[in-house]
C-alpha cells in the first residue's frame, strides 16, 4: 500500500471545527496501516530435511520505514549458518542496513542483518530446527 502524503494545500477543519475531507481520508489510511504484501523469499544456503514451507510478507511502516516477517516451516527439520544463508529476493529496494532476527516456540533466538549493499536478509546461525521460525525485521527501504 503506498500511502497518500499530507494535503497540506488544504485547510485542516472547517469553518465549525470538523477535519476537512482530505485531511480525514490522510488520518484514516494513517490509522488504517498497511495491511501487507505477500512474498515467497528464496534462500540461499538453508539446509534443510524435507521441502519446507516459506512466506514472507511486508509492510510499509511509513514512506522509509518497513516491516517484514518470514516464516519457514520446516518439513522434518532446517538449518542455517549466519553470513551465509540469506534471503535473495526483498522486493524492496533497502538504503541502509537494517536489523533481524529469528525466534522458534521456547527454542530463544538471534540476531542477522538486512544488508544493503546486495539487498540480502541473512539470517543468523539455527541448527537441525524442527520447530516454525520467525524471521522478522525492520529496514530502512522504498
Amino acid at each position: 500500500m503506498t500511502m497518500q502524503p499530507p494535503p497540506t494545500r488544504n485547510p485542516l477543519t472547517e469553518k465549525g471545527g470538523e477535519l476537512t475531507m482530505p485531511w480525514l481520508l490522510f488520518f484514516n489510511q494513517a490509522y488504517n496501516g498497511d495491511a501487507g504484501t505477500d512474498w515467497t523469499p528464496t534462500f540461499v544456503s538453508l539446509t534443510t530435511s524435507g521441502t519446507p514451507n516459506i512466506t514472507g510478507r511486508y509492510y510499509r511502516v511509513s514512506q522509509y520505514l518497513c516491516y517484514f516477517n518470514v516464516l519457514v516451516t520446516p518439513a522434518t527439520n532446517t538449518s542455517a549458518i549466519a553470513g551465509t544463508t540469506y534471503i535473495d529476493n526483498f522486493p524492496l529496494t533497502t538504503y541502509s542496513n537494517g536489523v533481524c532476527l529469528t525466534v522458534s516456540n521456547n527454542l530463544g533466538g538471534g540476531l542477522g542483518m538486512v544488508n544493503a549493499t546486495n539487498n540480502r536478509i541473512y539470517t543468523p546461525t539455527w541448527t537441525t530446527v524442527t520447530t516454525p521460525i520467525n524471521i522478522l525485521g525492520f529496514v530502512e527501504a522504498t
